[in-house]
């Protein structure tokens, strides 16, 4: 059978960056800087020299440590293609980078002194897996603790850089212009000034015997004057002064463009690839100061900020003096570096921003290796979810993304991640739980994920998910939630009871421990799970004293408090690579018996673990010859490893099903278009309005999908006090009068109290398909979802999952059906049931191995694996 090559996952030098021949080590440029503390960086010196005399820089070790006071710049810049190289010299000797590294090196080095820097394709070596890891983990310390960041946008005068060789063509080296956006610039702008006057040519001669000056604009079109423009745009005062004079110059020739010149130049350098690069996020929002250079023109990064926020809020008619196209380049501009002054401030006054908000915002920007999708955002995200130890280049692409998948959903304690539409992958080996981190997010899903609303939040309060990762980890989890339960009962011990019923189970549980795990910990000699387990006897005694409750189960299993007791927590277990796994063996310490794997007795226990508001997520090693180098001295393979084969990574949990889809109307891809928006709009009520139980109302807040009527709605003069029973009809109506306009002209009112609702619609609607479940209740989901797809409440998310059927392979033995994740949905929550909803339950929890099965079989929840 011929075998299909695996998925190109891994970092190779030979694709992603310049091929470094392998040398000896006296030849390594690396050999006699090696870095020996965690904290330790090489910098790079540039030497100085002359316009034409190869580039030659040194290196040196330097410590991150406070003490440490040598000064240095960082440099942001694009990479380039590796498949073009120059020679510069490296430690004494010949060494491959970039064209455009060669090109920022020749701009940057200075003609007198050297120039020290941190530069990542000569500082890091590159061909050492290990420590490009370790030197990603310390990107926030290395940009922020330099003194400025050197923002590399090319040379100012070609879209690609030039070969060096074609730079030495001159000899002498261009003179260097320095803007400092105060009034030191008064000389650049007097020129400038001088220079847009002088594109007014003497009068010429017409065919029709007249005269009329001309405008000359193609000495107008240098970077420097570019830089000048955006110095004036930056100024309220300068910028009216530019408007007198353009009107005046364009009285004279109303077909001349002098500013588009300048403009055109500003759109060359925005298709530089450093706006796109992911990193250039990171090197900029945490450096004290960032400079731009593009070619010999050099000015603060404030200068950008300045001219992008005064045309962003300028009360001057921009079109007057740009036409349409320059305009739209102006506003692209402004776009981009907003961006980073909004980030900036975000993240210096929350010290840092959530983790997933950073991979939904940055989607769309590029990185070489598809693992730095993760990793260069890292180092912004808020220190609880700063999992940097997750850095490193020696995983997969695959194994990188799973991994940030689930520290998001430990560390969150949610399924969040979950939201939009998971079909949107560039990868294939992925599971379908697991996003596709290179992957473009959807604007309409990122702006619902991030929006929310009150109402999804206060349903995600009520079941949550907590991750546990080892034996040692899932007992203290049992732990605590029998002391959290034993603590609220004795605040009360004559109304808070337990069922008398369950005097024997704990009973039975008590003993259990001691057969199936107290005996094996301590042959193993692990005393912190001996202690932890003994503690959980301990609980089970002093909870058996409070089992006085003589109610038959059927009525326990009615009270509110017993029917949504119960939590459990969500298991991970991962095994990447044989030489990775840890062996138990007796001369182990303490603290590493107690992160044992899940062993065979508690792994069987894992299978029969309930879900109530906290959930149970298992997902199985990737590589069964790992975990079987791992427990052969415990497991029989056989069981968990049918045939020699191995199972896939799997989640699994409870869930509570809501409903099959029986029908999915088309995609709204996009309101840019909106006549097919409103057709489309159309279509679906045109099928809706022929199903039992319609009813309008209804459909028109399902269009609103997650919005909070409420909220939006409050500030209209029509619905004051809406929240007011008594001002149902009035927002009904409002509703009503809406969506009969919206049916019937294909077009938004222009009354101002509908505003909020045709913002509303567009926001819900967005990418996404309206569906009918099987008992006519009405949703909004991802555009990938058909019929047959089933749609359930899961725990750890506040909107509902849309999941579909798979048929479970060969070799794999589960105890429930198989799906897949398509998506979060959003779901007309006036036709669920009341049963559906959770009630609050007790403080605590127990595995479910003690609780009793006549009260099992009421609690309305199945077990599902995730693929």
């Amino acid at each position: 059978m011929q075998q299909t090559a695996p998925p190109k996952d891994e970092w190779t030098n030979k694709e992603l960056m310049l091929k470094i021949t392998e040398v000896p080590d006296e030849n390594d440029p690396y050999h006699y800087h090696k870095l020996s503390d965690a904290d330790e960086i090489r910098l790079v010196t540039i030497k100085p020299g002359k316009w034409t005399d190869p580039i030659s820089c040194e290196l040196a070790c330097h410590s991150l440590d406070v003490d440490d006071i040598t000064e240095y710049s960082t440099l942001s810049y694009a990479w380039g293609s590796p498949r073009v190289a120059e020679n510069i010299i490296l430690e004494g000797r010949t060494w491959p980078v970039t064209v455009n590294l060669a090109n920022a090196l020749l701009f940057l080095r200075d003609h007198e002194k050297p120039v020290k820097m941190w530069i990542d394709a000569l500082c890091i070596d590159q061909s050492n897996l290990k420590e490009r890891g370790k030197q990603v983990q310390l990107m926030k310390d290395i940009y922020s603790g330099g003194t400025q960041v050197v923002v590399y946008l090319g040379d100012g005068k070609n879209h690609r850089p030039k070969r060096l060789s074609e730079h030495h063509i001159i000899s002498k080296a261009p003179t260097q212009q320095h803007f400092y956006n105060d009034e030191r610039d008064g000389v650049h702008l007097e020129e400038f000034w001088a220079e847009l006057s002088a594109s007014a040519m003497p009068s010429l001669p017409m065919n029709d015997g007249s005269k009329r000056p001309r405008i000359r604009s193609r000495h107008l079109s240098s970077t420097f004057h570019m830089f000048c423009l955006l110095r004036v745009l930056g100024d309220e005062v300068l910028t009216s002064d530019l408007v007198d004079r353009m009107r005046k110059l364009t009285a004279m020739d109303p077909s001349c463009d002098l500013l588009g010149t300048m403009v055109e130049t500003l759109r060359c350098m925005l298709l530089n690839p450093w706006w796109q690069r992911i990193w250039v996020v990171q090197e900029m929002i945490v450096s004290r100061v960032a400079v731009v250079r593009c070619g010999t023109v050099t000015c603060p990064w404030d200068m950008f900020i300045a001219a992008a926020s005064s045309l962003s809020s300028s009360s001057v008619d921009m079109s007057t003096i740009f036409r349409p196209d320059s305009i739209k380049v102006l506003q692209y501009f402004c776009r981009q570096v907003l961006s980073f002054r909004d980030l900036h401030n975000q993240w210096k006054k929350n010290f840092g921003a959530p983790m997933l908000t950073l991979l939904q915002d940055f989607s769309a920007r590029r990185a070489t290796d598809e693992r730095d999708k993760v990793f260069a955002l890292l180092g912004l995200a808020s220190h609880s979810q700063r999992f940097l130890a997750l850095a490193s280049y020696e995983d997969s692409v695959a194994d990188v993304y799973r991994a940030t998948a689930v520290e998001l959903i430990r560390r969150g304690h949610s399924l969040e991640i979950w939201h939009g539409d998971l079909a949107r992958k560039n990868r294939r080996d992925l599971a379908s739980w697991v996003p596709d981190w290179s992957a473009v997010y959807d604007e309409g899903d990122r702006q619902r994920a991030q929006r929310g609303g009150s109402e999804k939040g206060e349903r995600s309060s009520a079941w949550k998910l907590t991750v546990v990762q080892s034996e040692g980890g899932y007992w203290k989890f049992v732990a605590e939630g029998m002391t959290l339960l034993l603590h609220w009962i004795n605040e009360n011990p004559q109304e808070r009871k337990l069922p008398k019923r369950m005097e024997e189970e704990f009973d039975s549980y008590h003993r259990l421990l001691n057969i199936t795990c107290l005996d094996f910990y301590r042959r193993r000699g692990a005393n912190a799970l001996v202690t932890t387990v003994e503690r959980i006897q301990e609980l089970c005694i002093n909870l058996k004293a409070h089992c006085s409750w003589g109610s038959a189960y059927e009525d326990l299993a009615k009270h509110p408090s017993i029917s949504a007791f119960g939590r459990s927590a969500a298991f991970y277990r991962e095994v990447k690579s044989k030489s990775e796994v840890g062996q138990v063996t007796p001369n182990m310490d303490s603290e590493s018996r107690d992160d044992f794997w899940f062993g065979k007795d508690t792994a069987a226990w894992l299978d029969r673990m309930v879900i109530r508001y906290e959930t149970v997520t298992f997902r199985t090693p990737k590589s069964e010859t790992a975990i079987q180098h791992h427990f052969r001295w415990e497991l029989d393979e056989s069981r968990w490893y049918p045939d020699g084969r191995r199972r896939k990574s799997f989640l699994s949990m409870e869930s509570m099903p809501l409903g099959t889809v029986r029908h999915v109307g088309e995609r709204i891809f996009s309101w840019d278009d909106r006549d097919s928006a409103f057709s489309t709009i159309s279509k679906w009520v045109s099928y809706y309005e022929k199903m039992s139980g319609y009813h309008r109302v209804k459909l028109a807040k399902t269009l609103l999908g997650e919005t909070n009527l409420t909220e939006t709605l409050q500030s209209t003069a029509e619905v004051d006090g809406v929240g007011d029973e008594s001002h149902r009809d009035t927002v009904e109506a409002l509703l009503l009068e809406w969506l009969d306009h919206v049916l019937e002209r294909h077009d938004f009112p222009d009354d101002a109290n509908m505003k909020p609702l045709n913002e509303a619609l567009v926001l819900a609607t967005t990418g996404r398909v309206m569906f009918a479940l099987n008992d006519s209740t009405l949703g909004l989901g991802p555009g990938s979802m058909t019929v047959g797809d089933e749609v359930m409440m899961l725990p750890g998310t506040s909107s509902p999952i849309v999941l579909r059927f798979r048929l479970p392979e060969r070799d794999e033995s589960l105890e429930g059906p198989a799906y897949a994740v398509v998506g979060d949905c959003y779901l007309d929550p006036s036709s669920s049931d009341e049963k559906k909803k959770l009630p609050n339950p007790w403080p605590g929890w127990l595995p479910e191995t003690i609780m009793p099965i006549e009260l099992k079989k009421y609690w309305e929840r199945r077990r599902i694996y995730l693929f």
